[in-house]
């Protein structure tokens, strides 16, 4: 279990939050970030563009995922992905 007594810092689309819980849904992070909640949470592997080569992964909305201070997610219209 994660130690709750240290705070961990992510980014969401490039602004800092402090994650109330360890570890959080993708629905709890899109919300802490007040991001819509019908796009895309994109976890930043490397590079921000995935065009680019990064390793992005999408985090759905029921995933949850371990958080690590520094870590980096976007919230992405779905249209964007061209699917």
């Amino acid at each position: 279990m994660p130690d709750q007594s240290i705070p961990i810092n992510i980014l969401v689309n490039n602004k800092p939050f402090k994650a109330p819980k360890n570890p959080m849904t993708g629905r709890e992070i899109k919300e802490l970030a007040d991001a819509p909640l019908n796009y895309l949470l994109v976890f930043v592997v490397k590079d921000p563009d995935p065009v680019a080569g990064g390793d992005d992964k999408i985090i759905n909305d029921n995933d949850s995922i371990e958080l690590k201070s520094g870590m980096r997610f976007r919230v992405v219209n779905p249209a964007t992905f061209g699917w």
